[in-house]
C-alpha cells in the first residue's frame, strides 16, 4: 500500500497500529521509552554517538530475513575501498545462483549465464527490490563461493564484536530456500538471526563507513535490463521513501521479510537535525506491505516530541602529562565538540569526566594530536544509554606543540608525584 496524502498516512497510524509507546520519561528509574508492540524487537539510535533512544527487546534475536543483505553491501564496498574492485566490474552468474534467482515463490530479480552484470547493477538488485539472487551473486564474486560468502558474513560481525551467529543464506533465505548451496547439517527451517540492536551496529557501520551506499538505498526505483537485454524498472520496497507527506525523509536502508518474523525494516533519517537509525522486527505478517512503515513513523513522532538537544561545548583545558615538558608537565587541551546528545524535555545537563589519557603516547606532541577523551553523559539517567556503554567518549586533542621532558625529570615525578599526573 502507498500511502498518498498526508490524511492518509495520518489515519493510517490510527487504522493500522495503535499507539505502541508508552513514554517514559517521567519516571527517572525507566530508561527512555518502553514499546509495547507485540514479542518483536525495536530500538532508535542516534547514528553518530551511537546512544540508544527507545528499545523493546533489542538484545532478543529474531530472524532478518533480506535484511542480512546488508552485510553483503558492506563487504562490496569494502572490496570497493580496497581497490579489488569497482561498482563497474562484470560478474558472471554461476547455474547454481541463476536458478535461485529464477524462483518465483521468493523475491527476486531474474538473471541469466549467458550475460555479464556489474556490481552497481547487482546491488540495485540486491537492496531495492531485495533481489535474492543478486545478494548470492556479488556475495561469491567478492569471497569466491557462496559458502565463503556466509564465513566472510560471520567474521565481518564478529570483528564487531557480535558473536555467535550462523549464516544460513547471505540473501537471508532460509537454508532450504538455498538449493544446492543449503547447509546440509543444519534444518530447512535455519535461518540469519540477529538482534535489533546488533543490527543497528551493523547499519550504523555500513552508513558511517561507506557513506555513498545512499547513492543506492535511497532510490526509489532503478532502471535494470532484464533477461533478454530488455530495460525495465524495479522499485525499492522501502515505502517511506516513496512517501512525500511523511514527516521525515528517509535515506534507506533496507526491508526483510519472512513467515517466521513477518516483516521487518531498518531505517535512516534525521530527528532534530540528528540522523538516526530506526530498526523493527517482527511487524505485521510477511505480506503485511504497511504495519512496520506506520511502526517506524509512530516511534520518530512520540521520540520527536518528548526530546530535545542537547549540544556538547566547546572546552579548553588542560591535561598533566607525566613525560611532557613544561612546568607540572601541565598541556593545554581542546575537545572535539562537534556531538549533540538527545536529553528529556527538561532540565538536564551534561555531565564531563576527567580526560582518560591514552597509552603509549608519541611525542613531540603536536597541536591537534589526540591525547585521550572525556567520558560525556547527561545528568538524568534516561539518557545514558549507547551502543558500547554509559557514556559517549568525545576526543581530547593537544592544543598546542609539547616536547618530551627529561628522564630524570619523569622518573621524579613517577616516584614522588604520579597520582598528580593523568597517566598515560
Amino acid at each position: 500500500m502507498q500511502l498518498k496524502t498526508f490524511k492518509q498516512f495520518i489515519l493510517s497510524l490510527f487504522a493500522f497500529f495503535t499507539v505502541f509507546f508508552n513514554q517514559r520519561f517521567k519516571s527517572e528509574s525507566s530508561n527512555y521509552y518502553s514499546f509495547n508492540q507485540g514479542e518483536g524487537g525495536a530500538i532508535v539510535i542516534d547514528e553518530k554517538t551511537g546512544q540508544i533512544l527507545a528499545s523493546k527487546n533489542a538484545d532478543k534475536r529474531y530472524p532478518i530475513a533480506s535484511i542480512s543483505k546488508l552485510l553483503i553491501a558492506y563487504l562490496v564496498e569494502k572490496r570497493i575501498k580496497e581497490n579489488k574492485i569497482s561498482l563497474n566490474t562484470k560478474v558472471k552468474i554461476p547455474s547454481g545462483i541463476v536458478a535461485i534467482s529464477q524462483e518465483t515463490t521468493i523475491t527476486n530479480v531474474p538473471l541469466s549465464a549467458t550475460r555479464s552484470y556489474t556490481i552497481k547493477e547487482l546491488l540495485e538488485d540486491a537492496l531495492l527490490p531485495s533481489g535474492n539472487g543478486a545478494a548470492i551473486a556479488l556475495g561469491a564474486a567478492i569471497t569466491g563461493s557462496v559458502s565463503k560468502t556466509e564465513t566472510a558474513m560471520e567474521k565481518l560481525l564478529s570483528s564487531w564484536n557480535i558473536k555467535g551467529v550462523k549464516i544460513y543464506s547471505p540473501a537471508g533465505l532460509t537454508n532450504g530456500e538455498m538449493g544446492a548451496y543449503k547447509d546440509k547439517s543444519a534444518s530447512d527451517d535455519a535461518e540469519n538471526k540477529l538482534s535489533a540492536k546488533e543490527l543497528a551496529e551493523v547499519s550504523r557501520h555500513l552508513m558511517l563507513d561507506f557513506p555513498s551506499i545512499r547513492k543506492i538505498t535511497d532510490k526509489s526505483s532503478a532502471v535494470v535490463s532484464s533477461t533478454s537485454g530488455s530495460s525495465y524498472t524495479i522499485e525499492n520496497t522501502n515505502q517511506l521513501l516513496k512517501n512525500i507527506k511523511s514527516p521525515y525523509k528517509f535515506t534507506g536502508i533496507k526491508t526483510g521479510s519472512a513467515e517466521s518474523i513477518g516483516g521487518n525494516f531498518i531505517g535512516e533519517t534525521r530527528i532534530k537535525g540528528q540522523k538516526v537509525i530506526t530498526v523493527v522486527l517482527g511487524s505485521g505478517s510477511m505480506t503485511d506491505e504497511s504495519t512496520r512503515f506506520v511502526q517506524t513513523v509512530s516511534m520518530l513522532s512520540q521520540l520527536n516530541k518528548a526530546s530535545s538537544i542537547k549540544k556538547i561545548a566547546k572546552s579548553e583545558g588542560s591535561a598533566k602529562l607525566i613525560a611532557a615538558t613544561g612546568k607540572n608537565g601541565k598541556v593545554k587541551t581542546i575537545n572535539s565538540y562537534r556531538y549533540s546528545l538527545f536529553v528529556p524535555k527538561k532540565k538536564t545537563s551534561l555531565v564531563y569526566s576527567s580526560i582518560k589519557v591514552k597509552k603509549n603516547i608519541s611525542y613531540p606532541l603536536s597541536k591537534g594530536k589526540m591525547i585521550g577523551y572525556d567520558e560525556v553523559k547527561t545528568s538524568s539517567n534516561l539518557a545514558n544509554d549507547f551502543l558500547y556503554g554509559k557514556y559517549l567518549s568525545v576526543k581530547v586533542d593537544s592544543n598546542e606543540r609539547v616536547k618530551e621532558t627529561n628522564f630524570i625529570v619523569r622518573a621524579w615525578r613517577q616516584l614522588f608525584f604520579s597520582k598528580s599526573f593523568q597517566t598515560n
